[in-house]
């Protein structure tokens, strides 16, 4: 696993509860490390698309229904 902003404790460990590098974290792993993966890692279409944001000026509700062209934009803005 290869682990990107994550602070490592005395005994190397991550401490992902340490934010004083950043909120975010990121992490990369081999695909067989999850259980059901696809072997060749391709899937159809996507029904429904769940998009995180870490919005801090309020411009996206908790919780919104996007058209796509909404969805694109905000995800490209």
């Amino acid at each position: 696993t290869v682990l990107e902003n994550v602070v490592l404790d005395a005994g190397r460990m991550p401490d992902f509860n340490d934010g004083s590098l950043t909120e975010n974290t990121r992490c990369a792993y081999p695909l067989d490390f999850i259980p059901n993966a696809s072997k060749t890692g391709r899937a159809g279409h996507p029904k429904n698309i769940i998009m995180l944001t870490a919005d801090a000026f309020g411009v996206m509700p908790p919780i919104a229904k996007l058209t796509p062209a909404q969805a694109m934009y905000h995800f490209l803005s």
